[in-house]
């Protein structure tokens, strides 16, 4: 089984897709984790009350967005939604049941989840990447 890269997305901040500039040729297979309770996720209760669909079909419209995007073969991407709150949690599980290659963190986790880099770099045994922040010009 090919490792996979482990993709957290943040669909409520700004910066929260700053993870998919981290991917890379050496990416053979990604999945891409969306949580569906927390800091993250309120741009999904948002979009569910506004489309009238339960939470998890947002997640699932927002990674099929994500996926037309990244344009990667059907084979190469797995698409998840997780109940969260804790990222830590949902990644360390997937990586119990996946050979991992790397985490690719948006820069979001700084500010919502600080210290999940290092929890994950303990569970993990893979790289764990935090996307730099978007600078501001002034």
């Amino acid at each position: 089984m090919t490792a996979s890269t482990l993709l957290l997305l943040d669909p409520t901040n700004e910066d929260g897709e700053t993870a998919l500039e981290l991917l890379d040729h050496t990416d053979r297979h990604v999945i891409a984790l969306v949580l569906l309770s927390g800091p993250a996720a309120h741009a999904l209760h948002d979009s569910a009350h506004s489309h009238d669909v339960d939470l998890t079909t947002a997640g699932w419209q927002y990674l099929e967005g994500v996926a037309d995007r990244l344009q990667l073969a059907p084979d190469r991407l797995l698409a998840m939604t997780a109940p969260g709150p804790s990222a830590a949690t949902e990644l360390a599980d997937i990586a119990a049941y996946y050979p991992v290659y790397r985490v690719l963190l948006p820069s979001s986790v700084q500010r919502y989840e600080p210290g999940l880099a290092e929890l994950l770099e303990n569970c993990v045994h893979a790289p764990v990447l935090i996307a730099e922040q978007f600078v501001d010009a002034a």
